[in-house]
């Protein structure tokens, strides 16, 4: 009986991830608008080329006791774009794309990223190697955290067959979540032509367009509707329970399938479609509830943030045969008053232009060179590791300078359990030399024969060598004699914090902004 709630709860995810990814209109002036947005989820190949653009409406007052530095970074990221020049979709798991990221219009760092269904490759401007990440099932599962599967595990349905699952899902939900959408007030429609990928088209230019007041009528409007047509829901579950039924593969794994259980206690078909309808209708239900609380306890709050300062404005273009061909979209969020200071608002601008819809298109496959930095490398990565993979004569090297990733901090509290810096009676403070050198990214060996311990930092390229009990230490060769023994403390080796950490190019401080004297061993490495 678990499994069977746990694949109820599945029906219910399903259903209301349907309900956020898909969204509509009525027809107007002989544009079926529906046909339009179910076209989009049936795009399986084109070409084209997409922009994205985040704009940070600033504060003045943001600006006042912040350092230069800190100024400059906040403007630098205030106009956010990625530029896509080039995009190919083969197919779900085949697509290449080439483009730029562009920081206030004035720095520009190009990439390109090319996929297949095992390996993405992605080459950034001005680095020595690409990237090449794994991203079959099982490693971008891996690489995401999201899965651990046994090697003798059953592998359940492949990609394709989920693939294909989707999809028939997604087509069963847009006939109830779109078609009970309404319109948009100010909605309209012409006949144009616009160059797509330089040829002229004649397209049908739609126009929509609603104020933060009208965003929030509308959402209301959607949800009551969505609330009173029991109906449609119950025909849209049953068309998902037919598709799920119908692929026992997803059952394997868990080797109980709920369509085929019998047995006095057990739900029929029947029994599952209406409890998995009548949960969702009230899980809708709660939501309008919840719509009509905030507008008798929150007006005064709702005007802040759905006001007339705020919009959404889209341009579509739409060809005879209902693909949308470009669009462009401004979302603009100006909330009343301070909601987001040091923000007064933000501005998300999207286009795109598409060709060769559901065409014969081949994207750039992705090769793997003999020399390039996997997923798993980059992941135990350094900062100054990642900085080193550019060319120190490249805008992405300038841009990671200026972020700081070369910078290392080592915090050591007093009252730390296992192992604190500790001040001794001479007021020396003394640090796990363990602990401190893999946080920067050196290593640590010990030799039984000489009993002395090697320190290795690549960043600095430095060695250090020292013995339990003794403050003599080389350092690059060099004798020198430490302001403390070396001592092993609770199967810790303890160091002189200060002399080791100058060994090694960092700075030393207290800090007490934690509510705990704090020793922090910082550095900077480019």
């Amino acid at each position: 009986m678990k499994r069977l709630k746990r694949f109820k709860r599945g029906i219910i995810l399903i259903l209301s991830l349907a309900l956020v990814i898909v969204a509509g209109c009525q027809a107007i002036s002989g544009i079926d608008f529906n046909a339009v947005l179910k076209n989009t989820l049936k795009v399986t190949s084109s070409e084209g080329k997409q922009a994205v653009e985040l704009k940070l409406l600033l504060n003045e007052e943001a600006f006042e006791g912040m350092s230069d530095e800190e100024a400059s970074l906040l403007k630098l990221f205030s106009n956010f774009k990625i530029q896509l020049d080039s995009v190919k979709v083969q197919d779900a798991s085949h697509a290449s794309y080439a483009g730029k990221l562009v920081l206030s219009g004035n720095v520009n760092i190009g990439f390109s990223i090319k996929q297949s269904d095992t390996t993405a490759v992605i080459e950034v401007e001005g680095a020595k190697l690409p990237i090449v990440l794994d991203v079959s099932g099982s490693g971008l599962g891996s690489m995401l955290g999201t899965t651990e599967l046994d090697a003798d595990a059953a592998a359940g349905p492949d990609e394709e067959a989920l693939t294909a699952i989707g999809k028939e899902v997604m087509d069963s939900a847009t006939d109830f979540f779109i078609n009970n959408l309404p319109n948009p007030d100010k909605l309209s429609v012409n006949t144009v032509q616009e160059p797509i990928n330089g040829v002229n088209t004649s397209l049908f230019h739609v126009k929509a367009e609603l104020s933060g007041t009208e965003i929030w009528t509308w959402v209301k409007k959607y949800v009551d509707v969505l609330a009173n047509d029991h109906d449609g829901m119950e025909k849209f579950v049953k068309q998902i329970v037919t598709i799920v039924s119908s692929h026992p593969e997803l059952w394997e794994e868990t080797g109980v399938n709920p369509f085929e259980q019998t047995g006095l206690d057990m739900p029929t078909t029947e029994d599952q479609i209406k409890e998995a309808t009548d949960e969702l209708m009230a899980a809708i239900v709660s939501l309008q509830d919840e719509f009509k609380a905030l507008d008798e306890e929150s007006a005064e709050d709702l005007k802040q943030i759905f006001n007339d300062d705020s919009s959404i404005k889209a341009d579509l273009y739409v060809d005879s045969k209902l693909d949308i061909r470009k669009q462009a979209v401004d979302v603009t969020f100006k909330p009343s008053e301070q909601a987001l200071f040091p923000l007064e608002g933000l501005v998300l601008h999207m286009e795109s232009e598409m060709w060769n819809v559901n065409g014969d298109v081949k994207a750039d496959a992705p090769v793997i060179p003999d020399a390039a930095i996997t997923s798993d490398q980059l992941d135990s990565l350094q900062g100054y590791q990642v900085l080193r993979m550019f060319d120190t004569k490249s805008t992405a090297y300038a841009l990671l300078q200026q972020l700081h990733i070369g910078k290392q901090t080592v915090e050591l509290s007093v009252d730390y359990g296992r192992y604190p810096a500790i001040v001794t009676p001479k007021y020396v403070t003394i640090v796990p030399l363990r602990t401190v050198a893999e946080e920067l990214g050196a290593t640590v060996k010990y030799d039984k024969k000489t009993k002395s311990v090697t320190v290795y930092d690549e960043a600095t390229n430095t060695t250090i060598v020292l013995k339990d009990g003794s403050d003599k230490v080389t350092v690059n060769g060099k004798a020198a004699t430490w302001s403390f023994v070396s001592k092993s403390v609770d199967g810790a080796l303890y160091v002189a914090g200060r002399d080791f950490a100058n060994a090694l190019g960092a700075k030393v401080h207290w800090d007490d902004s934690y509510g705990s004297d704090t020793f922090v061993i910082d550095r900077e490495v480019s």
